[in-house]
């Protein structure tokens, strides 16, 4: 199998030439508040036509009536239908999808940690988080790939353009996270997604990265 290309560190500390993002379309899950919104800010700024899918239909709507070439879709992210309507109306803008970045998540207190007490019956877990964080982001990922693959075809050739797909992960995908195992697993199969498909999503003029944030506030658990 050919080898894939790493791309060299980039420097924070310098402005960023975006303008080669100006025209093209990206879908951000969770983007209508904490990171994801800052996401979203930053794309549009750059020219970018963004689609928003997420939960929070206030905080979505208004964000997206702020922004220039901006449309929010209310999305459930483990809904498979909700994401497939989430990248129709970001098709409408040009015909195509460019970057997606696959962020919703949530972390709410985990119960494969939490003791039901001596001598009681554990109960079912609640694993939302998985659903959210690792079903989610594989349905996320198979759209994009499905759009980035009908656009430039299956081989590698001169005229591919340039398609990104960023799994939004976490520290906690590094770092031990006590009492945490259910999110801190669904993070390490973020890794793991993006350990896969690099080896195959050149062909198709596609890279996948993992961006690994430490702690936030977000507004949803």
């Amino acid at each position: 199998m050919e080898g894939y290309k790493i791309s060299a560190p980039v420097d924070c500390m310098k402005t960023l030439d975006t303008g080669n993002l100006k025209g093209k379309t990206a879908v951000i899950t969770g983007g209508a508040n904490g990171i994801g919104e800052a996401y979203t800010r930053a794309l549009s700024a750059a020219g970018v036509n963004v689609c928003i899918g997420d939960m929070d239909y206030k905080g979505g709507s208004k964000l997206a009536s702020e922004l220039e070439h901006a449309k929010f879709v209310n999305c459930d992210v483990t809904s498979w239908e909700d994401q497939r309507r989430l990248f129709t109306e970001a098709a409408s803008f040009t015909g195509k999808v460019d970057y997606v970045i696959a962020n919703a998540g949530i972390c709410p207190p985990d119960e494969v940690f939490t003791f039901a007490g001596k001598n009681q019956v554990p109960t079912e877990p609640n694993l939302k988080t998985v659903d959210v964080n690792l079903k989610g982001t594989l349905y996320t990922t198979k759209l994009a790939l499905h759009y980035f693959v009908e656009q430039n075809g299956e081989k590698p050739s001169p005229q591919q353009e340039d398609t990104c797909l960023v799994l939004i992960g976490s520290g906690a995908a590094f770092l031990d996270c006590p009492r945490g195992p259910v999110y801190q697993s669904t993070k390490w199969a973020a890794r793991g997604i993006m350990h896969s498909l690099r080896r195959t999503a050149f062909y198709h003029g596609s890279r996948v990265n993992v961006i690994s944030p430490w702690y936030s506030n977000p507004q949803l658990n």
